[in-house]
This record gives C-alpha cells, sequence and structure tokens, in this order.
C-alpha cells in the first residue's frame, strides 16, 4: 500500500492531482486543491473555499467515504473512511493559522475529538504545518511534541521518523522551502501511521527540491508499506 500527502499550493485539481500519478500512489491527501468537478468513492473533496481545500484521492481496489465530522473539531482535519486490502480510518489534515486553534494546535484538539475512533488501524496524514522547532509558539500541551505524544498513546508513530531513524526536529529531508527558496528548507508535512504497522514499512521518500519546484513549495511525502 502507497500512501501519498503533497500541499499543491493551489491550483484545478484537473492541473495538480495528475501530477501525482507517477507515484503510483493507493490512497492520496491532496492540500490546497481546489474543488474537483465529481465526488465519488476515489475522489473526496473537503474545505469551505471552492479554490482551496483537501482532496482525497483513491485507486483500485482502495475505496474512501467521508465520514461525519464532529462538532467541534477544528478546521481542517477531516476523517475517511478506506476499504480494501488495507482498511483503515484517514484522518486528513491541513493545519492553518489565522484560526481559533491556529496550525497544531488545531490537529491536537481534533485527534482528542476523534480518539474514540482509534480502535482500528489509523492513518493521520497532511499538511501539519508544524515541527519541534515552534513548540515555544504554543502551549506545552499543544504544541508538536504534545502532538506526537499523543498519537503516541494512542499507538500511531511518523513513518517517516521510524524508517529513517530521525528525530523529530533533526529531519535531514524537508517537505518545504518557504518563499520557494532552496535556502529555507522545513520538514512540516507527516504521515502518522499505526504502530502496529512500523515493521512493515518497506519506503519513505521525500520529493526532491529540483523535481518539484515549479509545481509547489511543498515536496510529496510518500510511505510504502507492505
Amino acid at each position: 500500500m502507497r500512501l501519498v500527502t503533497w500541499n499543491c499550493c493551489r491550483g484545478a485539481y484537473a492541473r495538480k492531482a495528475p501530477l501525482l500519478e507517477p507515484l503510483a500512489f493507493d490512497v492520496a491527501v491532496i492540500q490546497e486543491c481546489a474543488k474537483p468537478s465529481a465526488e465519488t468513492d476515489h475522489c473526496l473533496w473537503f474545505g469551505g473555499n471552492l479554490r482551496q481545500g483537501i482532496a482525497v484521492v483513491s485507486r483500485e481496489p482502495y475505496r474512501i467515504r467521508a465520514m461525519e465530522r464532529r462538532i467541534g473539531v477544528p478546521r481542517y482535519t477531516f476523517p475517511v473512511e478506506v476499504t480494501g486490502p488495507e482498511s483503515f480510518l484517514l484522518l486528513a489534515v491541513w493545519s492553518k493559522g489565522q484560526q481559533r486553534h491556529p496550525y497544531v494546535e488545531a490537529v491536537v484538539k481534533a485527534v482528542r475529538l476523534y480518539r474514540h475512533l482509534f480502535t482500528q488501524p489509523v492513518v493521520l496524514m497532511g499538511d501539519l504545518n508544524s515541527n519541534t522547532f515552534w513548540d515555544a509558539n504554543h502551549d506545552d500541551d499543544r504544541n508538536h511534541s504534545a502532538l506526537v505524544r499523543q498519537l503516541s498513546g494512542l499507538g500511531l508513530v511518523s513513518a517517516y521518523h521510524a524508517f529513517h531513524g530521525e528525530q523529530h526536529g533533526g529531519e535531514s529531508q524537508p517537505t518545504y522551502y518557504f518563499q520557494w527558496k532552496e535556502t529555507r528548507p522545513f520538514h512540516i508535512d507527516y504521515c502518522f501511521i499505526s504502530d502496529a504497522w512500523s515493521s512493515r514499512i518497506h519506503r519513505v521518500e521525500v520529493g526532491s527540491y529540483e523535481q518539484w519546484k515549479e509545481h509547489s513549495d511543498h515536496r510529496p511525502l510518500l510511505v510504502d508499506v507492505r
């Protein structure tokens, strides 16, 4: 099973989504994507701005279904049921600023409100706009380190960090380039998976600066689970 998350930096679905086709994903989450022309059990879209939302896309034999959102969950974390050879709950994330619960704080609260669903394999994947670099910008119980602890307590680990043996805040492969500059790299996109799957991680890759610099300030994060 191949999971991919990518912030496409705005644009029409028909123009941006096909760029991920060479990655041969099974399930992909695309942030800042305009609403597609139609939604199916292979393509869902969430958001309030038709030009910028979250698309969740799957390919056979995987199918997806939007689940009911809980009242009080901050924007933008959306639960999706994924069925196929591996069935699981997907929490598709695009963490934003200038919200009542800015950036990682919204994800921490969303996980708390959806924790009753963590009785099955769970994948939390998306642009979290977060790293331990900015822990001091948030309360200790609502920063990136707090989210990592919270997810660990629910049985989830970051696929990138588990596979590459790196610590949060010490990532060698950036997923985002501030103002599109190669000299301003950060790691802010993640795929957290159930710890039971961690021994089955076969491959974790981040797209290169050169290959994707014409398309977005973010790079796709790809995770293969055997």
